[in-house]
């Protein structure tokens, strides 16, 4: 099929209106005007662009401490630390390789990105530094290819997302074979799977995500893969604790389980636009437009909650169905600088129901989040899972 349209309405003071097929923000004068959204935009290539250099400086740490250790001591292991060096080089290289092709199209945007004299992506200079935060971003990123687009990612997709289509699919049982197709919008859509899974069952889906990291990555997995399985990445290369094996921390993922490409017809209906939710969707165009609603892990990213019930309220059509699924886990709730308002499951049902909401189905499901069935460590979160109707 076609690649999928995205339209990019609003990052901060960014504007766009290409097709996610063309988008390319060297081609937008606000992105080329406005020195902050620029900046940010650079941050985010940065990362993907230097991930093996950001990882050497493990490397580094593993060379120096393991070196402290007594002759017989590290005899006296069943690891190899040189081995094990080894395998996380190969993996960083994976790795990076694989972020290199996410961010390739944009490079050109930085002239001091030299590429010329370069053979292998391992041997990318060291262009721009990024904050550790950004960093940190960009290995979650990694983690969540495990989870949206792997064959070991299936088990916690069925925790939330199979449990999501069967509720729409029981509403709107009709999807398949109705010839005007139920409007489906998915804020915090991350990599977009879910949007896939809804446009390949019938609905006209669209993604909304904020996150630049989100954004070009699912423009990849979406649009530039041909094939199933097409690549390999090692999303838990820099997990050193918590292991139970040696090779935990070097599992290997291939991606997409998958290819949208291969999957989706011309007839099927897929989008993506990017910006803030209620930034993008709070306008009279939208009030009373959209069939459904799917907030997956996504209400507690707000600064005010209530502001999402109130957009989500306005833009649902009337009998039309909002189904959440998630945490309260209030992102912002230690952050000082930011403003967060954290209500209990108890009160923010009252305002749904005030709102003008009926709930016709509630339940709380366990479901974990980016974890490999390999690390010792994991959180499991007791979901609040409701469908409720716009009377």
């Amino acid at each position: 099929m076609d690649q999928i349209e995205i339209e990019i309405k609003e990052m901060d003071a960014l504007y766009f209106d290409k097709e996610y097929a063309s988008y390319h923000p060297s081609n937008n004068e606000i992105l080329q005007n406005d020195i902050h959204e620029y900046q940010h935009f650079k941050n985010v290539v940065a990362c993907f662009y230097n991930y093996t250099n950001d990882m050497k400086v493990e490397i580094q740490r593993i060379k120096t401490h393991f070196e402290t250790l007594k002759p017989e001591q590290r005899n006296n292991l069943i690891m190899n630390y040189q081995e094990r060096i080894k395998k996380l080089d190969y993996c960083i290289k994976k790795n990076a390789h694989f972020c290199f092709l996410i961010v390739a199209a944009y490079v050109d945007m930085f002239p001091e990105m030299d590429l010329s004299q370069v053979s292998y992506v391992s041997d990318l200079p060291y262009f721009h530094h990024v904050q550790h935060g950004d960093i940190a971003k960009l290995r979650i990123t990694l983690k969540q290819f495990y989870r949206d687009w792997s064959v070991q990612g299936q088990a916690e997709r069925d925790q939330s997302y199979k449990l999501i289509i069967d509720r729409l699919q029981q509403y709107y049982p009709d999807a398949k074979s109705k010839d005007v197709k139920y409007q489906v919008l998915l804020p915090g859509a991350g990599l977009g799977r879910l949007v896939f899974e809804l446009a390949s069952r019938g609905f006209a889906a669209q993604g909304n995500e904020f996150s630049y990291f989100m954004l070009l990555s699912s423009h990849f997995i979406i649009n530039l893969t041909q094939k199933k399985e097409q690549y390999q990445l090692y999303p838990f290369a820099n997990n050193f604790c918590n292991r139970l094996s040696e090779n935990d921390q070097f599992e290997l993922v291939k991606v997409p389980d998958v290819a949208p490409a291969e999957v989706l017809t011309e007839n099927d209906e897929m989008s993506f636009v990017a910006g803030e939710f209620i930034t993008v969707y709070h306008q009279a165009k939208y009030y009373n437009f959209w069939d459904s609603i799917i907030t997956c892990f996504f209400i507690d990213t707000a600064n005010n909650v209530l502001d999402y019930i109130d957009t989500i309220y306005e833009i649902l059509k009337p009998k039309g169905c909002w189904i959440n699924f998630g945490p309260l886990e209030y992102h912002f709730a230690n952050q000082f600088s930011e403003t967060s308002i954290e209500l209990s499951f108890e009160d923010l049902k009252h305002y749904i129901k005030q709102k003008g909401f009926e709930i016709q189905f509630e339940q709380m499901q366990e479901s974990t989040y980016n974890h490999s069935k390999l690390d010792q460590k994991y959180l499991k979160y007791n979901c609040i899972f409701f469908m409720a109707v716009k009377k």
